[in-house]
């Protein structure tokens, strides 16, 4: 599974951006109020707030002068940002992190909508709205580039961070996603999980590679990845090939210990393995047998699961393929797959017969196949030729020290 890390510049934090002008709201972020160094409108009393003065601003000296701060009598400036909207429309529980004071919240959204000739929810909901719309265009493109659907994919939207409630519900409702809070998602910033994250990408100009080509490519970058700290175990290595460009891009993600570490996570057990296995294959806990254990191997959990597919009056069956590492993350998920394990010499014989009726078929592309063994899964889709597939799979397990070897191949 490729892992792929974007960002939007907003959050719980995000300030407000207006046109007075216009009379129209602008922009949601991308400063914060933690970078204006700015209390929150909610988190503060209201008697701070009443009779407070609409003002614009510039957090930096460099920035636009069209963030919104409210005034107070005192001539204290305090931010309105997302987090003050969603408590003003009563979203919150009365336990969550981003709970505030709503009588403050309405206080400040009020003294806005005004400016702005509209009535307070209405305002409300438009910040909450500008801030999605922000989200779901980093989402979108990615949800498209990787051929994902929610109902196929039982995708989850899991938030973190103190305002994790405030634009996750919104995004998962817009996406017809379920969602979840991440457990202590205060204390998760984004901005940690990006730099816990070993990111290394290699790119080479070559025609037509061969499969000694991506080997020494993806093994470039795993050294890469390794050398800056990454666990590995929790390396997933991935190569592509651009034609256009003539170009093969070579991937290593990992993580440190900051992360998935073994200094601030948990392993998960076999039985909680198997309940994310059931709940991210759609069933319910009556169900869970169908969730079968189909290899035992360290520092991954593999999973399949018979799921049927109606279309009209047709229904056909697909083993869905799961792979989680020892923490319980996904690493790898397929709709419709074949898995082989065994020796390594036993698994590279069933797959090149698998490819061998690929060739005979005179099919155009070769399936895409994946390798897992202790501590690495390694991705071959960027080769297209079954003969050349073959190769690239014996060069990876002649370096592999793992007994047991599993094989994973898309079928179509």
């Amino acid at each position: 599974m490729q892992q792929d890390v974007r960002v939007a510049g907003v959050a719980g934090g995000s300030l407000v951006r207006i046109d007075l002008s216009r009379k129209k709201i602008t922009h949601v972020g991308p400063r914060s109020a933690h970078i204006a160094g700015l209390p929150y409108s909610c988190f503060s009393n209201p008697e701070e707030l009443e009779g407070g003065q609409l003002t614009t601003f510039s957090p930096y000296k460099e920035d636009p002068s069209d963030y919104v701060a409210l005034k107070g009598k005192n001539g204290k400036l305090f931010a309105i940002t997302t987090t003050c909207a969603a408590n003003a429309l009563g979203l919150l529980k009365e336990d969550d992190y981003a709970k505030g004071n709503q009588i403050s919240a309405k206080t400040a959204l009020s003294i806005l909508s005004e400016k702005l000739n509209r009535d307070m929810g209405g305002t409300s909901k438009l910040i909450l709205e500008i801030a999605t719309n922000k989200i779901l265009g980093v989402i979108a493109p990615m949800l498209k580039q990787y051929k994902l659907k929610g109902g196929e994919h039982n995708i989850v939207v899991i938030g973190g961070g103190g305002g994790a409630s405030v634009l996750v519900p919104h995004i998962a409702q817009r996406l017809q996603f379920s969602y979840k809070k991440a457990e202590h998602a205060e204390v998760i910033s984004s901005i940690g999980v990006a730099a816990a994250m070993i990111h290394e990408e290699l790119e080479k100009t070559i025609a037509n590679p061969k499969p000694e080509d991506v080997a020494s490519s993806l093994e470039e970058v795993r050294q890469a990845a390794l050398a800056k700290g990454a666990l590995p175990e929790s390396i997933t290595l991935q190569s592509e090939y651009i034609s256009e460009r003539y170009t093969l891009r070579s991937t290593a993600v990992g993580n440190v210990s900051l992360d998935i570490g073994t200094i601030n996570a948990k392993e998960v057990s076999r039985e909680e393995a198997v309940m994310i296995a059931s709940e991210l294959f759609g069933i319910n806990d009556r169900e869970r047998s169908k969730a079968k254990r189909i290899f035992d191997i360290n520092n991954y959990h593999v999973f399949v699961c018979e799921i049927e597919r109606r279309k009209i009056f047709l229904k056909s069956k697909k083993q869905s393929l799961l792979v989680l590492d020892k923490y319980g993350r996904v690493r790898l998920s397929i709709d419709n797959a074949a898995i082989f394990t065994g020796r390594k010499e036993e698994v590279a014989e069933k797959v090149k017969t698998i490819l061998s009726k690929s060739s005979e078929k005179k099919d155009d592309l070769s399936p895409q196949v994946h390798i897992l063994d202790d501590t690495k899964l390694v991705d071959f889709s960027s080769l297209t030729a079954p003969e050349h597939v073959s190769k690239a799979i014996d060069d990876a397990l002649e370096t592999t020290t793992s007994k047991a070897i599993a094989a994973i191949i898309k079928l179509r």
